[in-house]
């Protein structure tokens, strides 16, 4: 087989091995990433969030040339405040990723609505005690800044919740009577409640 004769690209007759040796060599020498054929694929991602409890608005600009900015992180961190205990605490920025995604599918300037995000402890246990225990965790994601409690204006909550669920990344529970849908990042899973 070594002996088998193909011509090249200038029509000169080479060995079938010594042509599998060019060939390998050129492929070794001519890597060529996507950013090489593409441009950059840096990703720079906002998130817009409405804080309802607060009556403000919020622009997240988290994640610039593949890194993740602080001021940005920031902003969602003052968004997801919880104002009875004037508290704020680092969200998740599996979640942020998470809101991130869920508004590539249903548009990137769409605004989130953050209903409930960041729990305090002493929020959590009133909450569960104003409730009788229904629908409030003891040891609830939001207590750990990995859930948020969301709708988005002119997008329906069903829809918000099959593509919460579609991705697989958490927790999903369906509230249609209040009007949300919850989101974490913990074990994947769905309910309904109302």
């Amino acid at each position: 087989m070594d002996t088998e004769i193909i011509s090249d690209a200038k029509g000169m007759e080479v060995s079938r091995r010594s042509f599998l040796k060019k060939t390998a060599a050129l492929a070794t020498t001519a890597i060529v990433t996507q950013s090489d054929l593409f441009g950059s694929t840096e990703v720079d991602k906002v998130l817009k969030l409405r804080a309802i409890h607060q009556g403000k608005d919020y622009y997240a600009e988290f994640y610039e040339k593949d890194c993740y900015k602080i001021s940005g992180l920031f902003e969602v961190n003052k968004a997801f405040m919880d104002t009875r205990a004037r508290e704020m605490t680092r969200i998740d920025v599996d979640l942020i990723d998470l809101l991130y995604e869920i508004n590539l599918h249903i548009g990137i300037d769409k605004k989130f609505n953050i209903i409930s995000g960041y729990r305090s402890p002493q929020t959590n246990a009133w909450l569960r005690h104003q409730l009788g225990g229904q629908n409030v965790a003891k040891n609830s994601y939001h207590i750990k800044g990995m859930a948020a409690d969301i709708n988005v204006e002119g997008v329906p909550l069903h829809k918000l919740r099959n593509i919460a669920m579609g991705l697989k990344r958490g927790g999903v529970g369906y509230y249609p009577r209040k009007g949300f849908i919850h989101v974490d990042v913990g074990p994947v899973r769905h309910w309904r409640r109302g």
